[in-house]
């Protein structure tokens, strides 16, 4: 891996992990293009938890609220105290009942999505399927629910939207945004239950992948660092920017990428 192809994979993942436009599907896209291979697993892991780190920083105080109240949880059942659960513990609560079914889907059919990353027409049909989803966040939907106050079973419906995000081509954060705009919640509050539900998902697949590395295959390269800090700046960036244009209702300029992105595919190739 050389520092270039090291530089333009971190800036590709730091990018597109938070925009909606489907990393997946660009890795897959890049990888076809220039014959630039994504590097060993253990290289592609590290980007992951780059991005990873930049989302864990940008939410840094939703985090560490979120696991205090983990914790109070979890003595609740112990002490079985009946207390109404607060703002955050509620919300601790939606997290893990959006990220099931994410992870029955991702394991469910793991084995059929990875046989999309190497087809690139397949990555082609899910950005349009992307875009039509963000072409959704139109619709205009009566915003009755806080996240705090949003009922379990549409967290879950929520989490279905994220688990179908696994194909390569179909963008995680625009679909569970878009999700959650269908189910009621407001543009802001959609914007940050998607990144809030995009932690243990991330972390998930990540450690999952690790469980796979050969470690007498693991070299240290120089590119590889370069790599991750890339990821880790673009992510911070493209975080404040979907959230940006969030606010402004600005999502169907992503649809328009996506669309043209899915023409040049099936034009190019």
């Amino acid at each position: 891996m050389t520092f270039i192809e090291g530089f333009v994979l971190g800036l590709i993942q730091g990018l597109t992990e938070f925009l909606p436009v489907s990393s997946s599907g660009h890795l897959t896209l890049v990888s076809a293009l220039f014959g630039i291979k994504e590097g060993n697993l253990f290289y592609s892991v590290m980007l992951h938890f780059s991005t990873l780190l930049a989302v864990f920083i940008y939410f840094r105080n939703d985090l560490i609220n979120l696991i205090k109240a983990f914790f109070r949880l979890i003595s609740k059942v112990f002490k079985r105290n009946k207390n109404k659960t607060d703002g955050y513990e509620k919300l601790v609560l939606l997290i893990i009942i959006g990220t099931i079914p994410t992870g029955i889907i991702g394991i469910a059919f793991s084995d059929f999505f990875e046989s999309l990353y190497t087809n690139v027409y397949s990555v082609g049909y899910a950005l349009i399927v992307t875009g039509i989803i963000l072409l959704l966040s139109e619709i205009k939907v009566q915003k009755k629910y806080s996240i705090t106050t949003l009922p379990m079973y549409k967290a879950g419906i929520i989490g279905i939207f994220q688990g179908f995000a696994i194909i390569p081509g179909i963008s995680r954060s625009g679909s569970t945004i878009v999700g959650a705009l269908l189910m009621g919640l407001n543009k802001e509050e959609a914007a940050r239950f998607s990144f809030l539900l995009s932690m243990p998902a991330i972390t998930g697949a990540a450690l999952l992948e690790v469980l796979k590395i050969n470690t007498a295959h693991i070299t240290f390269e120089w590119s590889l660092v370069i790599g991750m800090i890339v990821a880790f700046v673009a992510g911070m960036i493209s975080i404040g920017l979907l959230l940006s244009l969030v606010k402004k209702d600005k999502l169907y300029y992503f649809a328009i990428y996506v669309f043209a992105l899915a023409g040049f595919i099936f034009i190019y190739f």
